[in-house]
């Protein structure tokens, strides 16, 4: 473009920054020049101190941000009228220049001359804001905790390079030689300084609380859900003072995947992008079994089923609990309450009462107390605040559990506390409440297993084998999720063994870290998690910390398990304080080209009959998606025309063939005719490599590829498994640039369609 005329806004802007950009790689090589690593003051014997392991981190985080600036000083720029909290509490009212690099997570101002020049980290809350407001728009960020309390952007810049010379687009003023954008590549990306209003508004909303964000697929649900990792380590300084204010770090957060095949991508998108270290990550089966492990230390002869079980009926019994809601937890937890009522009055009969004849009155006197906690006990059904639970018992009955001790000798107690410890897993013993509620609701049962397996189970047989079991003392992997959820309610949540029963585990000794509780737990894709899974990952983590958690519920697509809503989030939450939930809907689809976009609105409002909940990406242009209407044995030659067309393409590098019911038979079939044909294929099933990815919805959920080459489409309607719609919508919303449909016939979904959304050949 033509050179901005010498003495405009424009040409003093781009002037300021070539200039500031010089300036702030002379400071960041003069203070790595001065860097000097903090010298740690702990002791040989205890090690580093925690304002040691502060300092040393904080160096860190400075030396890679000095680094940074030097290498490439700022990306984005931003000219603010802002309202801070000063240190007396006063509002004070600055107009400032500040400008943000995405390789930093500090906050670093130079000297230079009489002049400071402000290089913030991209998570600064004010840099976040000024970006995505209007200019001249005011932005109240009063509610969310910050000592920034308002921003108005006046002026802002992104820079493709600030040296050697500016590339940049200004507002105002427009481009200045701006360079080609490269089209992102597929996969989880951190956006950084690119994000949405919406993504921004979520991103930046709280330090604390839960926050939901739920979208259509590729609007940033889960890219954003793991920036605020990041936003909560670097910018936890800029909270109000006041209150309980916990500290975020790696330590203390967990991230759970509900779906496992993104693990490898969420743990390269933590570490490479967002330099959070990937042992974060966390898939939830993994978590829920051992946390099990931890908590239920006497089983009274419970164990795991050995019994080799046909796939459908796993898939019938996993149906049984898996596709409960939140309705279930209130109820069983209200039977469980009601077990445990019965049980705590018999205390005068066990074992414990009789072991120790010195303490015989002390021991009557527990036993009483035991049986008055539970006559007077108001049964609710919140199980956070159970009148119950053994926190709440103890607390009751501690005066009499506590001279009953006292009165015996150290090899009397041991053998009291072992015996006692051993009641109280009878007492509440998890595994007779499930068999109680599940086994006695027959006709829910048969309705669930007949939409998970399509009616293709005996459910009268397969319920009366898991109540069979249940009265065996056996269960499977589908009942661990909810012997962990009554446990973690049940058990004591005194950290310190002086304040709960002896020989009883923490429930939350396994969600916390030298004693500190986990600060920040974020869940991705919950709706593929059951309801107990929901409810017990969301009460681990601290009440005055943050939860985060990525949803979108048209896309459950098990058959045999998921959420509807998030309601069971709400049901035994540990964070406090009133509006600690806040819910975020991501409008606009990133992922996909207006074409994809387009058809995929379509889709969802004849598929759900709603008007679809998200925007189409109107800066990404490709080809309409294609119908090919073809007879079965002649979708393998179809399927290679589509890839050798496919492979010639510039834009086009990972290619998918999915099903949107997985049907391996069907599946190994078509890929030896496939292999026939001579196209180079994966194996079976992954999610990456060379060659033809072939696999079913449920195993890529939540990935994303180039080109997606979709099965099936013709029997969804028809179909009489659960969620096959949502299955159908998640295939479709796998590519970003080019989308394939091969039918046997015409498939009546896409009659209600718009026929200008797609292109259509048929034999």
């Amino acid at each position: 473009m033509n050179a901005p005329i010498e003495h405009d806004d424009l040409s003093k802007r781009i002037s300021r920054d070539q200039a500031n950009a010089l300036a702030a790689v002379r400071c960041a090589q003069h203070e790595l020049a001065q860097f000097r690593a903090p010298v740690l003051s702990g002791s040989v014997l205890h090690g580093p101190t925690e304002h040691d392991l502060g300092r040393r981190d904080y160096a860190d985080k400075r030396l890679a941000a000095l680094e940074a600036i030097m290498s490439d000083p700022f990306q984005a720029m931003v000219e603010v009228y802002t309202e801070v909290v000063g240190e007396r509490g006063e509002v004070i009212e600055k107009e400032q220049l500040w400008y943000a690099n995405v390789e930093s997570s500090v906050n670093e101002v130079f000297r230079d001359g009489s002049s400071n020049i402000a290089v913030l980290s991209w998570t600064h809350p004010g840099i976040q804001l000024a970006l995505s407001t209007d200019l001249g728009d005011f932005r109240d960020v009063k509610a969310s905790g910050f000592k920034l309390r308002s921003v108005e952007p006046l002026a802002k810049a992104r820079f493709d390079a600030a040296l050697p010379q500016i590339s940049a687009v200004y507002q105002p003023g427009g481009a200045v030689r701006p360079q080609r954008a490269v089209q992102p590549k597929t996969g989880l990306k951190a956006v950084k300084l690119e994000m949405t209003k919406d993504q921004v508004q979520a991103f930046v909303s709280r330090m604390s609380g839960l926050m939901i964000v739920t979208g259509a697929p590729g609007s940033g649900k889960t890219t954003v859900a793991f920036q605020r990792i990041r936003f909560l380590f670097d910018q936890q300084d800029q909270r109000d003072d006041g209150g309980r204010l916990v500290k975020y770090a790696p330590d203390l957060t967990r991230v759970f995947l509900a779906n496992e095949s993104l693990a490898g991508q969420a743990k390269t998108l933590l570490s490479k992008q967002l330099s959070i270290p990937a042992s974060v990550v966390e898939g939830v089966n993994d978590f829920v079994s051992n946390y099990v492990d931890q908590v239920w230390l006497y089983k009274h002869n419970a164990r795991p089923r050995q019994k080799r079980l046909s796939q459908l009926e796993i898939a019938a019994r996993s149906a049984i609990l898996g596709l409960s809601d939140q309705h279930d937890l209130v109820r069983l937890w209200e039977l469980y309450e009601h077990q445990v009522a019965d049980r705590l009055q018999h205390g005068a009969d066990a074992k414990w009462a009789s072991l120790t004849p010195g303490a015989a009155t002390q021991l009557a006197s527990l036993a009483s107390a035991l049986r008055r906690s539970a006559e007077t006990a108001n049964l609710g059904r919140d199980p956070a605040s159970s009148a119950l639970s053994m926190a709440a018992v103890f607390s009751k009955v501690s005066q009499p559990y506590a001279d009953a001790r006292d009165r015996m000798n150290s090899a009397e107690r041991r053998q009291f506390d072992e015996g006692f410890q051993q009641w109280l897993y009878w007492v509440y013993d998890p595994l007779s409440a499930i068999a109680g509620y599940f086994g006695a609701r027959e006709s829910e049962a048969a309705h669930r297993m007949r939409r998970g397996t399509g009616g293709r189970v005996n459910e009268a047989e397969v319920l009366a084998n898991a109540q069979r079991e249940w009265n065996d003392r056996t269960y499977g992997p589908e009942d661990v999720a909810w012997i962990a959820w009554l446990l973690r309610f049940a058990l004591p949540t005194e950290l310190e063994p002086q304040g709960r029963f002896r020989e009883m585990p923490s429930a939350l000794g396994p969600a916390t870290v030298d004693g500190d509780r986990w600060t920040h737990v974020a869940i991705d894709e919950a709706q593929d998690l059951t309801v107990a899974e929901a409810s017990l990952l969301g009460s681990l983590v601290d009440p005055d910390g943050a939860l985060t958690v990525s949803a979108d519920f048209r896309q459950i697509v098990s058959p045999v398990q998921g959420m509807r809503n998030a309601e069971a989030l709400h049901i035994g939450r540990s964070l406090r304080g009133k509006g600690a939930e806040q819910i975020y809907p991501f409008a606009r689809n990133m992922r996909q080209s207006k074409q994809i976009g387009r058809f995929l609105q379509g889709f969802y409002e004849v598929a759900f009959r709603e008007r679809p909940t998200f925007d189409v990406n109107s800066t990404l242009e490709d080809k309409k998606p294609q119908l090919i209407v073809a007879p079965h044995q002649d979708h393998a030659r179809r399927i290679k025309q589509l890839v050798a067309v496919l492979r010639r393409s510039d834009v086009v590098s990972s290619i998918a063939l999915l099903q949107i019911n997985e049907d391996q038979q069907a599946l190994n079939v078509l890929r030896e005719e496939l292999a026939a044909l001579d196209v180079p294929l994966a194996p079976i099933w992954v999610a990456s490599g060379d060659g033809l990815l072939t696999s079913s919805v449920e195993r890529i959920k939540g990935l994303e590829f180039d080109a997606c080459i979709v099965l099936g489409l013709e029997g969804v309607e028809s179909a009489a498994l659960n969620f096959t719609l949502n299955r159908a919508y998640v295939a479709l919303s796998r590519p970003a640039r080019r989308l394939a449909l091969i039918c046997s016939e015409y498939p009546p979904l896409l009659r209600k369609m718009d026929k200008s959304l797609f292109d259509v050949t048929q034999s």
